[in-house]
């Protein structure tokens, strides 16, 4: 019926016949209100289906005209007037669904036209593509600079990874609204993800074969110097709200709304599901967390800094040695650092490297993507990252502030085949293999869809040469970059699920083991059958706690980078809810069935429905903790703390000692307790700390004047360190040095 609406729908808007696609959208209306009537739960489902179906067309978009503007916003206008004309009595909800995309196109078509125009007349557009390219990498690299020495400015007795995360910083364009330096600094990268996307789209056709940095005007590569830099930079970043924003709406995150207030129209993008936007801030924090705190932890007792430090020192002095003092950039094609002494500074990135094993799932390390194995790729970025930071400390011993020419050898222009050649050298891969290793990282002029700054860190400036810029390289996700690799080759990774599965039950049967637990059972067989309703049946976890069964769908997802993913990711949650439900039918049905396929002892009689505990449970963190239509959603580090771990834990350490700390057991009783447990899953340790530390703020788009509307979105901002609350709350009296970590073992 819908596929038959979509269908009728694009065929008239392409005819412009607009009666008919008006009619059509008041039949669909009408569906969706008698849907209502009948008493079907209503979440935007008609701005989400149409969205979803590509009817509302993405305003920002290359091939969006000013005629479809025109004939979107008289549709939807005609539309809410026939509604009322006709008296047809629509549901509100359905109304505000309209209204909402009515109040998008307006709002984001209107200023997107500003913004291409203000971005055409920047006179950073009369600069050459190269020009422009490295105006925008000397600028980022420098505020990388200004930010790894930011930490110097903690003058606390302690760190705990957070203080960069923390909204405590006032915004350039906005003194009112707060930001913290990581938040900054991520819109800065995805400014200039937009920033080198469109400087392709302009010249990545023509691109040279060549270019030699004499040929430049260094004059005008002063990021700081140039005035219509500054007004460049502002333009991206309102260009870069402007694309979340289209897609947070599209994606259902946000619901944009109109105002008028003292002659003054205002547009804000409202939250369209505050707990659910919540729990994506929490798992982001608390990526970031656990990768900071494991790479710090991998630290203690093996990198040895004195020696690192020293062997650092040979190998950037040896590269600033080979250079004329005349060189404007620093010259790498004659540069062939020690084998011995290269491979001990990567020890630096391994740990890195490490910490991402650690991390991430297994069975992606045994992957091969693109006639290239993951484990390799790891080896690359190893690579890259070292030389990167040679360049990174060779350029801190050249440049000068009050010169603004010498930040130009703050990156660096070298050649594809060089990075080759030294990846084979130094790795002994076959130099074809290399080359194709080396490509995964580059950011391609065209057909760069699927690329990005954040897992392509090498930008291309000519069809040989890249820009290398270590802040780059340091700042991709190497979690986010193998998982793009899947997607990019469409690689199927159904065995991660099994995997998945296979360890999660071990990890609790394990528990009960040590534990020795009488009230609680974990099934170890497979069971599969055919069920009551004539189809087949698998359920992936059974339990028992106390005097309940705990019905568990495990869901192995990839991580959530991207509002978009995040929106499949949930197409997974609501898969895991139909099935349980569908499971819980059959506990009533085949109980003698089940009874006689589980491991473990079940009662004669099958549970109530207020016995059965329903858990959707992921490999990511988005979706923690949300209870969706009586079904509790969770990730396996939280569901596994509270049977296998469950104790909350400080670990305190320096260059020196090492010393953990039990702070919490999560079992008041001794054991565990299935409602204790149900309670723990609404607000476990795993995100309450984060969750008591954010809160919700408006974030304004920048304006340069009367042009510009007024738009305001909303967004989760953390306003304290979670890590050191907790450090305050249960350990005041801690006497700890200047450079100790302290860690939440969540």
């Amino acid at each position: 019926m819908k596929e038959e609406f979509i269908k009728k729908y694009n065929e008239n808007y392409k005819k412009n016949n607009l009666n008919s696609c008006i009619f059509v959208l008041l039949r669909l209306m009408m569906d969706y209100d008698k849907k209502i009537n009948i008493g079907e739960e209503y979440e935007y489902d008609l701005k989400h289906f149409l969205f979803n179906a590509n009817i509302i067309k993405n305003p920002m978009g290359i091939r969006y005209t000013e005629q479809d503007y025109n004939k979107t916003y008289q549709i939807l206008g005609s539309v809410l007037k026939n509604c009322k004309k006709l008296n047809l009595n629509i549901n509100e909800k359905i109304l505000d669904d309209i209204k909402s995309i009515i109040v998008y196109t307006e709002c984001l078509y209107n200023m997107n036209s500003v913004n291409d125009k203000r971005m055409e007349k920047c006179e950073i557009n009369e600069l050459s593509f190269e020009e422009q390219l490295m105006l925008i990498m000397i600028f980022f690299q420098d505020q990388f600079r200004l930010v790894s020495n930011s930490s110097k400015l903690f003058n606390k007795k302690y760190v705990t990874g957070m203080e960069l995360s923390v909204a405590n910083k006032s915004l350039n364009y906005d003194k009112n609204s707060k930001t913290s330096i990581n938040d900054n600094f991520e819109s800065t990268l995805e400014s200039m993800n937009e920033i080198i996307r469109y400087l392709y789209y302009r010249f990545g056709k023509q691109m040279k074969s060549n270019i030699k940095i004499e040929d430049l005007q260094i004059n005008d590569i002063r990021p700081y110097k140039n005035i219509s830099f500054k007004e460049y930079l502002y333009i991206s970043v309102q260009r870069y709200l402007l694309c979340r924003m289209e897609e947070s709406v599209r994606y259902g995150y946000y619901s944009p709304k109109k105002y008028k207030k003292d002659d003054n129209i205002f547009y804000f993008f409202l939250l369209e599901n505050e707990k659910k936007y919540a729990a994506r801030r929490v798992g982001i924090l608390r990526r970031e967390y656990l990768i900071v705190s494991n790479v710090t932890l991998s630290t203690y007792g093996i990198i040895d800094e004195k020696e690192m430090q020293k062997t650092l020192e040979i190998l950037y002095n040896k590269l600033i040695n080979k250079q004329r003092d005349t060189q404007i950039m620093f010259d790498f094609s004659k540069y062939q650092p020690d084998k011995e002494y290269f491979l001990k500074l990567e020890a630096i990135s391994n740990i890195k490297i490490q910490a991402v094993k650690d991390l991430t799932k297994t069975y992606y390390l045994k992957c091969s993507v693109g006639e290239t194995k993951i484990i390799d790729l790891l080896t690359a970025y190893s690579y890259i990252y070292t030389i990167s930071m040679i360049l990174f400390y060779s350029s801190s011993k050249c440049i000068n502030i009050e010169n603004q020419e010498t930040l130009i050898k703050e990156i660096g222009l070298i050649d594809i085949s060089y990075l080759v050649k030294e990846l084979t050298r130094i790795h002994g891969f076959k130099l074809e293999y290399s080359k194709k290793l080396i490509d995964k990282f580059i950011f391609h002029e065209t057909n760069n869809k699927n690329d990005d700054i954040f897992s392509q860190p090498l930008v291309k400036i000519s069809k040989k040469q890249i820009v290398l810029s270590h802040g780059l390289i340091d700042q991709v996700n190497l979690d986010r970059f193998i998982e793009r690799q899947f997607i990019s080759y469409d690689k199927n990774v159904s065995d991660v699920g099994r995997e998945f599965e296979k360890e999660f039950i071990n990890k609790l049967s394990n528990a009960t083991c040590n534990t020795g637990l009488s009230n609680f059972q974990v099934n170890t067989n497979k069971i599969i059958f055919c069920a009551y309703d004539g189809r087949e049946i698998e359920f992936d976890v059974i339990l028992t706690l106390g005097n309940y069964l705990i019905l568990t769908e495990l869901k192995s997802i990839m991580t959530s980078y991207d509002i978009n993913e995040l929106k499949k990711r949930e197409k997974n949650i609501d898969k895991a809810i139909e099935q349980l439900n569908r499971r819980k039918k059959s506990i009533k049905k085949d109980w003698k069935k089940i009874k006689e396929l589980v491991s473990i002892n079940l009662p004669e009689e099958p549970y109530d429905d207020d016995h059965i505990i329903l858990i959707a449970c992921t490999d990511a963190y988005d979706f923690t903790p949300i209870k969706k239509n009586e079904v509790f959603i969770t990730d396996d580090s939280t569901y596994l703390k509270y049977f296998v771990s469950p104790t909350l834990e400080l670990i305190e350490f320096d260059s020196k000692n090492l010393k953990k700390e039990r702070i919490k057991n999560l079992w008041a009783k001794g054991y565990p307790d299935p409602k204790e447990f149900m309670e723990y899953l609404i607000n476990p340790v795993t995100t309450f700390q984060f969750m008591k530390n954010i809160k919700k703020d408006k974030i304004v788009v920048p304006r340069f004047d009367k042009d510009d509307l007024l738009i305001y979105c909303e967004e989760y901002m953390l306003t304290s360190d979670p890590i050191n609350k907790l450090v305050e709350k249960n350990k005041n009296d801690m006497q700890i040095d200047k450079h100790k970590i302290i860690r939440n073992l969540n």
